[in-house]
């Protein structure tokens, strides 16, 4: 009961601590102009003769959601607070008096990834709802399309980023390299490379689910998705191992304070 006990509260401490953050703050700024951009262009407004969505306004809104919902703003909702859940806690060098206190060391890996996990969720979701809404019919198709999608990539890329916060002492940084190398340059290439990104398979299941509403097939030549079943696996597998290496190394390794 005594375990219990820690483990809630240094989960909801740490939920706490990772929501009251400039993190939070900085969030909201690409979030609001998303949503402005949206708001600007219309879509709300845009039907065929038949009174239902344009198929091309969909076509539109989708590739907003593909290059710049999937693609930026849900990696950097999950690296603002993934790699801020034991980072903060490094920065502030308040880790060592963590790993002294009775709780062992899974546990309090399991709480500060409860903790992470609600807010990249609720910040990816939220705002994707809200998008959806500001689209009118065009986002009512697409929020129902690809929420499973974004709900995947949300978890891989939270589970990827805790990782980060265990292996790097500042992992904001290694957070923001990698998703500038690998997740935009890498995972935009042509060809096999891009399998190494997480969006790739995001965005193949935003793809498989888009095409029944009229969203345009990509050239194969420049993206061809996997199916439905393989992406979902593929993010699956990144988040399960990603979570056992940073348990692995986070039950294994011995932190130092280090100096200012």
């Amino acid at each position: 009961m005594r375990t219990l006990r820690a483990f809630t509260t240094l989960t909801l401490l740490s939920f706490r601590r990772l929501f009251w953050s400039i993190g939070t703050l900085m969030l909201l700024f690409p979030l609001a102009a998303s949503g402005l951009f949206i708001t600007r262009r219309h879509y709300f407004s845009r039907f065929d003769a038949a009174g239902t969505f344009d198929v091309r306004s969909f076509n539109d809104f989708s590739g907003f959601l593909l290059t710049v919902f999937a693609a930026f703003l849900v990696p950097l909702c999950a690296l603002a607070f993934g790699t801020a859940s034991l980072g903060g806690d490094r920065e502030d060098r308040t880790l060592l008096f963590l790993l002294v206190r009775p709780l062992p060391r899974g546990l309090i890996l399991a709480a500060k990834f409860l903790a992470t996990l609600p807010l990249v969720l609720g910040f990816t979701c939220g705002s994707f709802w809200i998008y959806c809404r500001l689209a009118g019919p065009v986002g009512q198709a697409a929020y129902g399309a690809y929420l499973p999608a974004i709900v995947f990539m949300s978890v891989a890329y939270a589970a990827l980023f805790l990782l980060f916060s265990v292996l790097f002492r500042h992992p904001a940084i290694a957070a923001l390299v990698y998703a500038a190398f690998m997740e935009v340059l890498l995972g935009n290439i042509p060809g096999i490379i891009k399998r190494v990104a997480i969006n790739y398979y995001g965005r193949s299941l935003m793809y498989d689910a888009g095409v029944e509403h009229g969203l345009t097939a990509p050239d194969t030549q420049w993206f061809d998705p996997l199916s439905a079943t393989d992406a979902r696996t593929a993010l699956l597998m990144i988040t399960i191992i990603a979570l056992a290496l940073a348990w692995f190394v986070f039950r294994t390794r011995e932190y130092e304070e280090q100096p200012n």
